[in-house]
C-alpha cells in the first residue's frame, strides 16, 4: 500500500467521524441504533434481502477465489466484500427509511455504504 492511499483512508475517516458525531449526533441531535442482521424488530422482507446479498457474497467470492491463481494479492478477490458491505448499508438504510423516517437513522446507513464505496475506490486507484 503505497503513501496516497493511507493518507486518503485517514482522510476518508475523518470525514466519516467528522459527520457522524458532530453533524449528525451533535448537531441534528439523530441517534444512532444499531440493527444486527437477527434484529427482532426488523422488517421481513428486508431480512430477507440481506440474506440474498450474504448469499450473492457467498457464490461471488468462491467463484472469484476459484479462478484466482492466489500467487499474487488481487483486489478482484475482496471486491465482494466491499459490495456486501455497501449493498447492505443501502439496505438497511432503505429499511430506516420506508418505515421510521422521522427518527433519520438512515443517513448514518447510507452514510457508512457512501463511505464504504469511496475506500474501495481508493484502494482501487492505489493498487494501480
Amino acid at each position: 500500500m503505497n503513501t496516497f492511499t493511507i493518507v486518503s483512508l485517514l482522510i476518508v475517516f475523518a470525514i466519516y467521524l467528522f459527520i457522524t458525531e458532530f453533524y449528525l449526533k451533535r448537531r441534528l441531535k439523530i441517534k444512532n441504533k444499531w440493527k444486527g442482521l437477527f434484529f427482532i424488530e426488523r422488517n421481513p422482507y428486508s431480512f430477507a434481502i440481506d440474506i440474498v446479498i450474504i448469499f450473492l457474497f457467498i457464490f461471488s467470492t468462491m467463484s472469484l477465489i476459484e479462478r484466482s491463481n492466489f500467487q499474487t494479492y488481487s483486489l478482484i478477490v475482496v471486491s465482494p466484500m466491499f459490495g456486501l458491505f455497501f449493498l447492505l448499508g443501502l439496505n438497511r438504510g432503505l429499511e430506516e427509511w420506508l418505515f421510521h423516517r422521522d427518527k433519520k437513522v438512515y443517513y448514518y446507513e447510507w452514510l457508512g455504504s457512501f463511505m464504504n464505496l469511496i475506500t474501495f475506490f481508493i484502494i482501487l486507484i492505489g493498487e494501480q
